[in-house]
């Protein structure tokens, strides 16, 4: 892709997220100071290459996935803010009463999107007694823990009455780690492990209304699969790891 390719393609992004609709050739053109046969030209370029595509023959165009994909990565990484405004941050943040929360709600003002934040809580409670109990396709597991909180999780996996008490027995607490799994309970003792950890996680959310904004709201299966995202805050499967930033468009993950 030539710099001038990279422009065109940015420019069109910018103009598509702001107006929601196909974007004709001649805005290009003008944006660029582009003669508009060379707009045309660089547009068809770019469609051949799979960043654009047009609705109907008469429409402007509008960029895919791949070109998302793109535009997000060339903003990476992120300018850093104004001084003056990283000092009023700070103040604020050393005021604030929750600092993570306070976090999240910067983001989504600074950004104008849904913001999510997933933390591991500095002392873990103890685990003060484990409840099991089947289900007609896997297991409850209630977790009591001191201060009076409560955990449910619901396992993939299904055991005879007598070899959860058998489990209960020797998860009888207080505990703040999971003990060895007895013989033969190990995917079970597994499996509660991951419910534990994940359960324990501290999980901020604001601004999914900011969602609503965007075009692809109109899809009602675009909101269920965001929805989904957004709720499921302490499944570690659909976050970003520490120290990575993952861009997402779609299907296509990086």
């Amino acid at each position: 892709m030539t710099a001038r390719q990279r422009a065109i393609l940015h420019l069109l992004v910018e103009e598509y997220i702001r107006t929601k609709a196909p974007v004709p050739s001649a805005r290009l053109a003008e944006g660029l100071g582009l003669s508009p046969a060379l707009a045309r030209y660089e547009l068809i370029a770019l469609e051949e290459m799979g960043y654009l595509s047009k609705p109907h023959a008469s429409a402007g165009r509008v960029p895919t996935r791949q070109a998302f994909r793109q535009y997000s990565l060339s903003l990476l990484p992120p300018k850093p803010l104004p001084e003056a405004t990283q000092e009023r941050l700070q103040r604020a943040l050393e005021g604030a009463r929750e600092p993570e929360a306070f976090l999240v709600k910067m983001a989504v003002g600074l950004s104008g999107y849904p913001a999510l934040l997933r933390l591991r809580p500095r002392n873990s409670p103890k685990v003060l007694q484990v409840h099991l109990s089947p289900l007609p396709e896997g297991t409850l597991a209630v977790f009591v823990l001191e201060g009076g909180r409560v955990k449910e999780a619901r396992l993939p996996l299904s055991l005879p009455t007598e070899r959860l008490r058998k489990a209960e027995e020797a998860l009888s607490g207080p505990f703040a780690v999971l003990p060895p799994a007895p013989r033969g309970l190990e995917e079970l003792f597994a499996h509660l492990s991951r419910a534990l950890s994940a359960g324990l996680s501290l999980v901020y959310r604001e601004g999914l209304a900011e969602a609503l904004k965007e075009p692809e709201a109109k899809d009602p299966g675009f909101l269920e699969r965001l929805v989904t995202l957004y709720e499921a805050g302490g499944d570690e499967a659909v976050l970003t790891p520490p120290g990575r930033v993952d861009v997402r468009v779609g299907e296509w993950e990086g």
